[in-house]
Parts: structure tokens; C-alpha cells; sequence
């Protein structure tokens, strides 16, 4: 139940982050015909003790911060699968962004730390940025 209660609330909130239709702040509508932006750096989120449906209102809050800064969500697993060592986190959610500076530039802005306070309180996360390798 913990798991489906998770994926909804990040499905929910992957999805609107995919909404192409307009609103009235928009200022352009994306072709979603082209491909992504390339990915420069990732964010691994590793979360734990949380209770089932508790992140909802926090994960419907990103997706236009996330818009804003260039991120999308590329993984999201509550069934981890541990090769080797040990994990007690429930979920690992891994967002892609076009620099580490716009993974940072999110984390830092007003928005996320309006959107942060949501989840205060609810659960242990682990959050790091790294680069990503240079495409060639």
C-alpha cells in the first residue's frame, strides 16, 4: 500500500510536469516533438520512514519548479533492488538536469523552499547532485 500511495503522488506529479497544454502564465508552449535537453547532472533523492500518501501534496507542488529549472524525473522505485550492501530506504527518486548549477539553482530557489516545508516532518531523505558524463 506504502509503495502505490507513493507512485501515485510522483506519477501525479510527473505527469503534470509533462502537461503541454497552455496557461495563462505561460509564456511558450514546448514542442514536445523535439528531444529533451541534454542532461548535465542528477539529483538521487533516497527516502524513508515516511507514511503512505503523506508526500501528495508535496509531490503535486514540483512539477512547475521543476519546469522552471529544467529537471524531470527519469526513475522513481519503491522495490529496490540492492546488489550489494545494504538499504533501508523505501524509495529513490533520480530527476535529470541540464547543469549541476540548475539542479543547485532549484534545491536554493524560493519556490523549493516554499514547496519543501510540505514534507516537513514526513520521513528521512538523502538528497545529492552529481555530474552526469559528458555525451559523446
Amino acid at each position: 500500500m506504502k509503495r502505490l500511495a507513493l507512485i501515485a503522488a510522483f506519477a501525479l506529479a510527473a505527469c503534470s510536469a509533462a502537461d503541454t497544454s497552455p496557461s495563462p502564465d505561460a509564456v511558450s508552449t514546448p514542442d514536445v516533438s523535439e528531444a529533451p535537453a541534454p542532461i548535465g547532472a542528477y539529483m538521487i533523492v533516497q527516502g524513508k520512514d515516511y507514511a503512505p500518501g503523506s508526500l501528495g501534496p508535496y509531490a503535486a507542488a514540483l512539477p512547475p519548479i521543476y519546469a522552471k529549472y529544467g529537471g524531470r524525473y527519469v526513475a522513481f522505485e519503491t522495490d529496490i533492488d540492492v546488489a550489494e550492501g545494504g538499504s533501508d530506504y523505501s524509495a529513490v527518486i533520480i530527476s535529470a538536469w541540464p547543469s549541476k548549477t540548475a539542479a543547485r539553482a532549484f534545491w536554493d530557489s524560493p519556490e523549493y523552499r516554499e514547496a519543501i516545508k510540505l514534507r516537513e516532518g514526513i520521513g528521512t531523505f538523502d538528497v545529492v547532485i552529481v555530474g552526469a558524463l559528458p555525451t559523446q
